[in-house]
């Protein structure tokens, strides 16, 4: 059994709108989804629950690590623009601000790239402290 690191990435990427989990004996990763029916929800949520020890469920890291997330992006940006996202961060409403700078100064490529490999490494990570094998890709 090996989790897709991939595939948990994305799931990570969504903790704040989808419970995640992983199932310990196939390293399949389960997000719950929008589009289910309330009875569909309702009986994986039981059949998880009955089952407990098999799954691991996945930490809400976007609402976690989302502000750092932004920061060092900033953080890695060129003076000006550093300056630039660092002002809007300390600003109420910092989130929504921070992506419409993102958008009206082109960077949406780098940042979802940055994004991307940033919870590439909170899969590694999650990965190596729960003790399940993953695959790159």
């Amino acid at each position: 059994m090996k989790v897709n690191l991939q595939e948990l990435a994305k799931a990570l990427s969504q903790s704040d709108m989808h419970q995640g989990y992983i199932d310990i004996a196939s390293g399949k990763v389960i997000i719950m989804r929008d589009d289910l029916g309330e009875e569909e929800t309702l009986n994986h949520v039981f059949e998880i629950e009955d089952d407990w020890e098999h799954y691991i469920p996945l930490p809400n890291m976007v609402d976690s690590e989302g502000h750092n997330l932004m920061e060092s992006f900033a953080a890695a940006q060129r003076d000006e623009v550093k300056t630039r996202l660092q002002e809007i961060l300390r600003l109420p409403g910092a989130q929504l601000k921070f992506r419409q700078q993102i958008k009206h100064l082109l960077l949406k490529t780098a940042w979802e790239k940055f994004q991307q490999e940033y919870f590439l490494k909170v899969a590694r990570d999650y990965c190596d402290e729960n003790d399940l094998e993953y695959e790159e890709q």
